[in-house]
């Protein structure tokens, strides 16, 4: 399962078959910050088969297999493809200031047989989610796929993208970016000192 929005706590796709958090139980620096009564949006693309995306939170930061979760939404997924999920954290109850895990769990049944895959989020909760740095809209990242709303009945519909407050995707590409530039420089330098020689 590929991660679109917001960076997840590992990006290690070998590791997502470890429960609970993919491999990644420890709290990282990916810390996104959403606005406690705004609809977050988590984008996943699962790469095969079909099943759904069970979404949980921990209030612990640390957590293991035996870290009590939450419920906060079970997504349908028909076949493969991006999704938006759009969380809404004040109807579970969360307040601001508060700092959780999120769990997303995609059951997946491919070619007859099933698999869990895991990925965690670190989330803070604020009052409001702060404004993307760039002001870019990111509608790209979706590609107009599949959207879902908590809204109880986890009904499905197109929204067409999604609006700047995903300040995390840009956040992401950005490190992205700069880890290729600082790698692209540094495997120039190695190929200029081994000329030298």
């Amino acid at each position: 399962m590929s991660v679109i929005a917001p960076p997840p706590r590992s990006g290690i796709t070998a590791d997502e078959l470890i429960r609970p958090c993919g491999g990644a139980n420890e709290p990282t620096k990916n810390l996104t910050t959403f606005g406690v009564g705004d609809q977050s949006e988590f984008i996943l693309r699962p790469g095969h088969g079909s099943g759904n995306i069970i979404f949980n939170y921990f209030l612990d930061t640390t957590v293991s297999n035996d870290t009590k979760s939450y419920p906060l939404a079970n997504v349908p997924i028909p076949q493969p493809g991006t999704y938006t999920t759009k969380i809404d954290f004040a109807s579970a109850g969360l307040k601001s200031g508060q700092q959780i895990v999120v769990q997303a769990i995609y059951n997946g049944t491919d070619s007859g047989k099933t698999e869990e895959y895991y990925v965690c989020f670190d989330v803070k909760l604020a009052d409001k989610a702060p404004s993307s740095a760039s002001g870019e809209d990111h509608s790209s990242a979706n590609n107009g796929d599949h959207s879902s709303a908590n809204n109880g009945d986890h009904s499905s519909a197109s929204n067409g993208g999604h609006s700047s407050e995903t300040s995390a995707a840009s956040s992401f590409a950005m490190q992205v970016v700069s880890l290729k530039a600082a790698l692209g420089a540094a495997a120039a330098g190695l190929l200029v000192a081994a000329a030298a020689f």
